[in-house]
């Protein structure tokens, strides 16, 4: 090879090198001279850059066999500097591993100020719920991070959140500093409002990243049904007839007129799982963009499915990460084994439909009914969607016999602190409304 050709190699790798560090203008003599700085420090400084300094943005938030994140592996190695490439090159800092923390929950118990700072100047929530429902603030605080604290409290991170066993950060107080900041007693330049250094592309607090679209068409006409298989051809997404957990979106059809989507079991498993919720318009204009992604899905979504505001309610719940409807709640099913099917409303529910239901949003299904004495424990979890509520008829209810009224109900049925004996139909109704409903909401003991 010649050297004429080496050097031309060698000068466009050095390019590609300054793209990804951002240095512009590497060869620019006047630039350098202005900067007081010699053509071959500026140079070496270039090519003796870290091999690790060059990311890939491509798959960034590719998770390993734990589900972390490049992000979460730094943050853990202490490696501030391939962090703040990071998160310049976009990685999404609320991604969650395989046991519920995101980076900023990993950080927080180690006492790595300048890393925590960074994370939050990035984008990272304070508020998400990781392991057992706690938030970066629970962590800091039983660590005893005086300084972790102030920065979270500064990104108004929430005190009064509460954990799967109903404490907050100020039940979990060593010290008296650390309860002082958490009272508010301690005088801080709290900024009105987060203003993050990165970009705007950074910021990712409340975006869920969705590499791929799986869509759900729920007994849509057939006109729409042709269009949407036109749309997902010319989209590359895939269109599905029948519910599966991978499923990102649910297109429906509103009432003449309105925006409310009739009551229907695909309607309650993208309120239980928090999918985007869509009415039948949006084929019409995702056929005429370039990139569905792009699209401003929320001018789409119905107002109700039938209860106004629900739908939005269930998917913010999801991009922010919290835990889904029926976190930490058990469910027998007391059925007659007879049937088949139960009707609510014009609906024919099945047992496996409702044992999904009840999976996909976080409970347990029950092969045992459970008896009142054996669950005696001081340490049950308190479910997530009544932890922030001690006044909640049901705050410290986990476990519910869920039977259909007629001759086959339950002859004892319990109305303990504990657990309870309901019909089906509180069960639908809690999807709907997208809560815990206090039974006597519906004339219920």
């Amino acid at each position: 090879m010649s050297p004429d050709h080496t050097v031309s190699n060698l000068i466009r790798n050095c390019d590609i090198i300054a793209e990804i560090i951002n240095k512009r203008d590497l060869w620019d003599t006047n630039n350098i001279d202005s900067a007081n700085i010699s053509m071959g420090t500026t140079v070496c400084k270039t090519i003796c850059t870290p091999k690790n300094t060059y990311i890939p943005k491509r798959n960034i938030n590719k998770t390993n066999f734990k589900g972390e994140t490049q992000l979460h592996t730094a943050c853990l190695k202490r490696n501030i500097e391939r962090v703040t490439t990071l998160l310049a090159l976009g990685a999404n800092p609320n991604t969650k591993d395989n046991a519920g923390w995101t980076p900023l929950q990993e950080i927080v118990s180690y006492g790595h100020t300048q890393l925590c700072e960074l994370l939050l100047k990035g984008g990272a929530s304070p508020n998400i719920p990781g392991t057992e429902s706690r938030r970066p603030l629970h962590d800091a605080v039983i660590s005893g991070g005086i300084e972790e604290a102030k920065l979270l409290l500064r990104y108004h991170a929430d005190k009064d959140v509460y954990d799967k066993y109903g404490k907050s950060p100020l039940d979990y107080c060593k010290s008296d500093e650390m309860r002082e900041i958490l009272m508010g007693s301690h005088e801080s330049p709290y900024p009105s409002k987060r203003t993050p250094d990165f970009n705007q592309t950074m910021d990712k607090s409340f975006i869920m990243g969705q590499d791929k679209m799986m869509v759900l068409a729920s007994n849509l006409r057939f006109r729409s049904r042709k269009a949407l298989n036109l749309v997902a051809a010319q989209h590359k997404f895939k269109v599905l007839t029948a519910y599966r957990s991978t499923v990102t979106h649910v297109i429906v059809e509103t009432k003449l007129y309105s925006d409310i989507a009739e009551s229907s079991v695909d309607a309650w498993f993208a309120i239980v799982r928090g999918c985007w919720l869509l009415n039948s318009k949006w084929i019409t204009l995702a056929a005429d963009v370039e990139d569905v992604f792009n699209m401003d899905f929320e001018a789409f979504e119905v107002s109700g499915a039938p209860v106004l505001g629900v739908p939005k309610k269930a998917r913010l719940n999801a991009e922010l990460q919290q835990p889904r409807l029926f976190n930490n709640c058990f469910f027998y099913f007391a059925l007659s084994a007879s049937r088949n099917y139960w009707r609510i409303g014009d609906i024919y529910l099945n047992k496996d439909d409702l044992t999904k239901l009840v999976k996909e949003g976080e409970g347990t299904v029950l092969a045992r009914e459970p008896h009142p004495e054996d669950l005696k424990d001081g340490t049950r979890a308190i479910p997530f969607h009544t932890a922030n509520d001690a006044s909640h008829p049901l705050h410290e209810c986990t476990h519910y016999i869920i039977y259909m009224p007629g001759k086959s109900e339950p002859r004892v049925k319990y109305n303990m602190q504990h657990i309870k004996t309901l019909p089906l139909m509180w069960l639908i109704e809690c999807i709907e409304n997208f809560t815990l409903i206090d039974p006597a909401y519906l004339g219920l003991p």
